[in-house]
Formats: structure tokens, sequence, C-alpha cells
């Protein structure tokens, strides 16, 4: 599975604008409503987001596997 690893605004917009990892962008979508409200895509916290992104992709990886073993 590919985690994007953003570096700017633009990269996210992009992202977003043309597609991406189907897996992915849902979640960057997520954050992006959870933060929509108060912060302007220019002034996203690209660190926050990666490793938010991380963490969300982590976690489903982690119960798409615990799932497999359940089967």
């Amino acid at each position: 599975m590919f985690t994007p690893n953003f570096s700017t605004s633009e990269d996210v917009r992009q992202f977003l604008m043309y597609g991406g990892d189907e897996w992915c962008r849902p979640m960057v979508e997520e954050y992006m409503d959870l933060i929509a409200c108060t912060t302007p895509i220019e002034e996203l916290d690209i660190e926050e987001l990666n490793g938010w992104l991380e963490h969300e992709l982590s976690s489903a990886t982690q119960g798409y596997e615990e799932w497999g073993d359940d089967a």
C-alpha cells in the first residue's frame, strides 16, 4: 500500500484534484473535513497530516490483518 508523504499544501491539492491512492484518498478527504472549518489549505500543518495519515493507514492495515487471521 502506498502512503503519500506530502511536502506542501500544493501536493495535497494535487492529490485531491487528480487522484491518488484509493485507500488514502478518503482518509485525506476526512482529514480535510475535520480541519476545514478552521484551516485554509494553504495553512495546513503538513507534518500533522502525514502523521495522521500514517496512523490511519496503520490502523486499517492492522484491522485487515486481524480480520484475515480470524477468517
